[in-house]
C-alpha cells in the first residue's frame, strides 16, 4: 500500500511537472526567426533600395508602418505623408540606372516574433562611365528596427548614420 501512494504521488508530481513546467520552458526560448522572415526581411531591404533609387516615395513609405521614423542627420520624417515628402510622389524609373543604393543586411536580432532589429551597412553609387565622375558616394549604416504588420515586416524606425557637415536635426520620436 505504501509502494502504490508512493507511485501515486510520483506520477501525479510527474503530471504536475508536465503541465507547468512545458509551458514556462517553451516560453523563455527566444523566437530565432524563420526561414520566411528572413526573406521577407531580405525583400524588404531590396524593396527600399528600388523604390528610393527610382524616386517612389509612396512606395517607399509603405515599406515603413504607419507612423514609421526615417532619421539621418538632414532629415526626419514620421508618418506616411512626411516620408513620402523626403522622396517625392512622382516615380523616375530607371533612375536606378544613376545611382543606387547597395546594402549589406546584418544580423537579425529577433526580439520576439513581431519585432526585431536589424544593423546594416549601405553604399550608394553613382553611374560611371564616358564622361561620369561616378563611383561610391556615400558609406553608412542602418539601425532599424522592424515591425511584422499583418503579416508583413516592414521599418518601425530606421536611423541611418553617414558623413554630414552638420550636427544630426532633433527627432522628436527616437525609439
Amino acid at each position: 500500500m505504501i509502494a502504490d501512494r508512493a507511485s501515486c504521488i510520483v506520477s501525479l508530481a510527474a503530471i504536475a511537472f508536465a503541465i507547468f513546467a512545458g509551458p514556462v520552458s517553451a516560453a523563455q526560448k527566444p523566437y530565432v526567426g524563420t526561414a520566411e522572415d528572413f526573406m521577407q526581411i531580405n525583400q524588404l531591404f531590396s524593396k527600399y533600395n528600388y523604390d528610393i533609387d527610382n524616386g517612389d516615395g509612396v512606395a517607399w513609405a509603405g515599406d515603413f508602418t504607419e507612423d514609421g521614423v526615417f532619421q539621418d542627420p538632414s532629415w526626419c520624417a514620421i508618418g506616411r505623408e512626411a516620408l513620402i515628402g523626403v522622396v517625392g510622389r512622382e516615380p523616375h524609373l530607371g533612375r536606378d540606372l544613376e545611382h543606387r543604393h547597395v546594402h549589406s543586411l546584418g544580423p537579425i536580432v529577433y526580439i520576439d516574433k513581431d519585432h526585431a532589429t536589424v544593423h546594416s551597412t549601405v553604399v550608394l553609387v553613382t553611374e560611371t562611365g564616358f564622361g561620369k565622375t561616378g563611383g561610391i558616394s556615400i558609406t553608412g549604416t542602418y539601425d532599424d528596427k522592424l515591425s511584422r504588420v499583418n503579416g508583413e515586416w516592414k521599418f518601425a524606425y530606421r536611423f541611418v548614420q553617414r558623413p554630414s557637415r552638420t550636427p544630426p536635426i532633433p527627432c522628436s520620436a527616437k525609439r
